[in-house]
């Protein structure tokens, strides 16, 4: 069974820092992982000294402010783990840098090497709407290792402007969301460790998709016999059998409870209807579907899930299938 070794937290001290923590720390407490803590000091948070530091290079010292500025931060990242999770005081690496957020998370990610990355889907901005190329999506897309996008699922909302802090879930109840592509062993595997980690119940949901029905309904032969209503029930019959398969083939057969959902539609609606049906607490992908597009396209299921989902979604590395 798959697990992951290391784990990295990116926070900005924002109102979603001690949920992104909280997620991280408790896997890390459960499955005894090494962690890594990731901040970074937006450019506009330092330019001013900068310019200053240009202009009155006699009377302003840049670079002994900035290293101020390392330590204030590291100050109050451990003094937030001491004050909500003193079990961790002084078990963590902290590494803050300074540059473009997006940026500098991606090329330390690169340096540190964890197997696990956690974020929160807003941070600082807390933006009332998603937007194409904030940090947080453009990390989802590019990063090269498996990423956990946390977010309460119990605040989840666009235009929410309640006073409610984000909170880390208890994770009771975990979906594992498969398309019979190369991933769907990797993805099983994961989502049974996570499981296992965890306590949780593992449910098992894929969907039949609009546009395989409709090839398979212009290809059915003979001509215009197909009928859906006959169809459908041996494909999910085809299919479970298959899943059951590919659970054993994971290592995660001995997993108690282990239940499959086999639906069909659209399969971004199926899915996050069924992690409301289900209660899920968290929400696990492969890095690409059947496509195998070697970047994300705006509107893949994956990234429509990342966006919409209510509960957090861990995104699998694209290089497990290599």
């Amino acid at each position: 069974m798959n697990r992951f070794n290391h784990i990295m937290a990116c926070i900005d001290l924002s109102d979603y820092s001690p949920m992104t923590l909280g997620y991280t720390l408790g896997l890390a407490g459960q499955a005894n992982m090494k962690v890594t803590i990731c901040s970074i000091v937006p450019l506009r948070e330092v330019n001013p000294v900068y310019m200053a530091g240009m202009m009155y290079p006699c009377r302003e010292d840049t670079k002994e402010y900035l290293e101020e500025l390392k330590k204030e931060r590291i100050a109050q990242i451990k003094e937030l783990i001491r004050t909500r999770y003193p079990e961790f005081n002084g078990k963590t690496d902290i590494q803050i840098k300074m540059g473009y957020p997006a940026e500098e998370i991606l090329s330390m990610i690169d340096e540190v090497d964890p197997d696990l990355v956690v974020m929160a889907n807003k941070g600082r901005s807390n933006l009332s709407s998603f937007m194409f190329g904030s940090a947080a999506e453009f990390v989802f897309r590019h990063c090269r290792k498996a990423l956990f996008s946390v977010r309460d699922k119990h605040i989840f909302k666009r235009m929410y402007s309640g006073t409610e802090q984000p909170e880390p879930g208890e994770i009771r109840n975990i979906i594992a969301a498969v398309d019979f592509s190369p991933w769907t062993e990797h993805i099983l595997a994961r989502a049974g460790w996570m499981a296992q980690t965890t306590g949780a119940k593992l449910h098992v949901v894929h969907c039949i998709g609009n546009k395989e029905m409709a090839w398979i309904k212009s290809h059915y032969i003979p001509e215009n016999t197909f009928s859906e209503e006959e169809f459908l029930p041996k494909a999910k019959q085809r299919r479970r059998d298959r899943l059951e398969g590919q659970i054993k083939a994971a290592g995660i057969g001995d997993l108690p409870g282990i239940d499959i959902t086999i639906d069909s539609g659209d399969p971004c609606e199926q899915i996050l209807s069924a992690t409301k049906a289900l209660r899920a607490d968290a929400l696990i992908l492969g890095p690409l579907g059947h496509s195998r597009s070697v970047k994300f396209v705006l509107g893949s299921t994956i990234e429509k899930i990342f966006r919409h989902s209510p509960v957090p979604v861990l995104r699998l590395s694209p290089d497990i299938c290599i």
